[in-house]
């Protein structure tokens, strides 16, 4: 990338070749430079690389070191700031912020985004979002078991039918499941509830790579919403909530296990030092 995004060296061909080529060719989308910028430093910030504190080079030193214009380069600066991960102060130029104390739930999707697999933070981040999702689906459990009238019943029912026409499609079984999951939050009758599920049911719409691998076993997922009704229909909120935190708690596990963390790198100076007592 440069400051014009130009394009390679080799110079397209002349004529009537030309005139061809480039009816083919759509403009490059700039924004999918700002998207690749923003990535980098954000995946730079979530590893650790540019720790909480951290004053950033200057606009003109950071454009020549990504390779990109000072314009691509504030809107990319204008993405991390909006996500909590970067401030801007008067005086103090940009700093890394510490993303863990200003980045709202909201954020915790696109934050799993810009890190890759085998990142150990990707994993870190994904239980937390797989934890969170246990609590608000054990309450709003509990609460439905409580407050439930007979029409928040056929609605929880009828979302629960629609789960398995999708199970060999992630993405929409993804929002099938989460519709199921509002008809529990209006059961509980509680709109914060209903709130705090919003930041999961934008997923599948913003983060459908990341939804896909989460809903990696639609069909055990899909026997999972009959047992919650059941669980609903016998109005014992406590037991509704000990119930669905504990198989809640053993998709999660069996997730992981699909899943593992990537094993810790270990220095390759401890290495040598292990080696090193070794042979004394």
């Amino acid at each position: 990338m440069s400051d014009d995004d130009s394009l390679p060296p080799s110079f397209p061909p002349t004529g009537s070749d030309a005139a061809n080529t480039l009816a083919t060719i759509a403009p490059v989308a700039r924004q999918s430079v700002v998207d690749a910028v923003a990535d980098r430093l954000r995946g730079d910030i979530l590893a650790g690389r540019l720790r909480p504190g951290t004053r950033l080079p200057s606009e003109r030193e950071l454009s020549l070191a990504l390779g990109v214009n000072r314009l691509t380069l504030r809107a990319s600066l204008a993405r991390l700031e909006a996500l909590g991960l970067i401030t801007t102060r008067h005086g103090a130029g940009t700093v890394v912020a510490s993303w863990r104390e200003r980045a709202g739930l909201e954020m915790l999707g696109t934050l799993v985004r810009g890190l890759k697999l085998a990142d150990p933070t990707w994993h870190d981040l994904v239980r937390s979002a797989l934890e969170i999702r246990r609590i608000l689906a054990a309450e709003a459990v509990a609460l439905a078991a409580e407050r439930h009238t007979a029409e928040d019943l056929a609605a929880m029912a009828a979302c629960a039918e629609v789960l398995r026409e999708h199970v060999d499609d992630p993405v929409a079984f993804a929002r099938d499941d989460l519709a199921f999951m509002r008809a529990v939050c209006k059961a509980a009758h509680n709109v914060g509830l209903e709130l705090f599920l919003n930041t999961f049911a934008r997923w599948p719409d913003e983060h459908p790579q990341l939804v896909a691998m989460l809903y990696d076993d639609c069909a055990s997922t899909a026997d999972f919403s009959p047992a919650i009704l059941a669980i609903i229909e016998q109005r014992n909120g406590e037991l509704a909530r000990q119930l669905a935190r504990q198989a809640l708690e053993q998709q999660d596990e069996a997730w992981s296990r699909r899943h593992p963390p990537p094993a810790p790198v270990v220095p390759e100076a401890e290495i040598l030092r292990s080696k090193k007592g070794k042979k004394r």
